[in-house]
């Protein structure tokens, strides 16, 4: 679960790779080799100890966050949901309940700002879900306002369509069904991370992550040959966002079917995100266990470390190999012999 709150969350131990001077001579396999071996097995531990602690501590840390921030979301649905019922349960003056929908308004803002990130990475997305390896950040839909690229036409037509400094280009062939024009245009829109799909009522609903979506809201450039498009200048599309019943965004109070609507949707997000709070738990617990058991681990080759130095420093007065290089001298002998006589 925090695998992603962490890509969102590891923090990477590597070195930026550099491009080597021109002229400058490689090391071979056998230098590199002979490099990694004159560094002490028990170092290299750990460093490799320090590095899974360090990425340990991020997770643990970016879980925190993400726990406070769903607690938070949490507590504005419950605010949210007993505001709704409240309004539904009403029988007051026109002017009452216009008084119980702005508050209702102002808990739903306050839940569609929320902004919970840890180290400038969001964690939670605008449906309220938890970001995580597995579960990445929900797209955002949106359809074109007065354009239908996937309309059959008589004649072939070239488009042209910009995002931001990216652009694509894609031919419509004349007399093709919507499916069939719909795989030409998911073919061309990969190059700017963006996708369509027809809707159950058959309206085409593109998709597309954050990064895109805060340049495609302000309207994306096309440029037509007279068939969808005007044949000239670029025109500007305006798109209009179409928002799931998890984004708090969706969610209505002006009627009383509306109100039982949002109810149900509170009731469905709350039973969400407490299922998330409960995995954060659990990956939360795994994660510091596995740091005992680093700790453990490292105190133990910490004490085997001292004996050792100890050991060592015993031994310094009268090393083994001088001993052996005393008996030589002394006997007059070989070391074939010495070597004789202690076998």
């Amino acid at each position: 679960m925090l695998n992603g709150i962490s890509d969102t969350l590891n923090v990477q131990q590597r070195s930026p790779t550099v491009a080597p001077a021109v002229g400058m001579q490689q090391p071979t396999n056998e230098q590199a080799k002979a490099k990694l071996a004159a560094i002490p097995t028990h170092r290299l531990e750990s460093y490799n100890k320090w590095a899974k602690v360090t990425q340990g501590q991020h997770r643990i840390s970016a879980a925190q966050v993400a726990e406070q921030g769903l607690q938070q979301v949490q507590q504005l649905l419950k605010q949210l949901q007993s505001q709704v019922k409240q309004s539904l349960a009403s029988s007051a003056s026109e002017q009452s309940m216009l008084e119980q929908t702005a508050r209702s308004k102002l808990i739903q803002n306050k839940l569609s700002q929320l902004a919970i990130s840890y180290d400038n990475k969001p964690l939670i997305d605008h449906q309220l879900n938890l970001i995580s390896a597995k579960r990445p950040a929900a797209q955002h839909s949106f359809s074109l306002k007065s354009v239908d690229l996937t309309a059959s036409k008589q004649r072939d037509e070239r488009l042209i369509i910009q995002v931001g400094n990216q652009s694509t280009s894609l031919v419509l062939p004349a007399n093709k069904q919507p499916q069939q024009l719909l795989t030409k245009i998911n073919d061309s829109l990969k190059a700017l991370e963006i996708k369509a799909n027809h809707s159950k009522e058959g309206k085409l609903i593109f998709t597309s992550p954050k990064s895109q979506w805060q340049q495609i809201q302000t309207g994306i450039l096309m440029t037509g040959q007279g068939q969808r498009l005007p044949a000239g200048e670029p025109r500007t599309i305006k798109v209009n966002e179409e928002l799931s019943w998890q984004d708090p965004r969706e969610w209505r109070f002006g009627s009383n079917a509306e109100l039982k609507q949002a109810i149900a949707k509170i009731a469905k997000s709350l039973h969400k995100v407490e299922q998330q709070l409960q995995e954060l738990s659990d990956s939360k617990q795994k994660i510091l266990q596995q740091l005992q058991q680093l700790s453990l681990k490292k105190d133990t080759q910490l004490e085997l470390e001292s004996n050792m130095s100890q050991l060592s420093n015993l031994m310094q007065p009268t090393p083994f190999s001088l001993q052996i290089t005393s008996l030589m001298a002394q006997a007059n002998m070989t070391r074939s012999q010495v070597s004789s006589l202690l076998t």
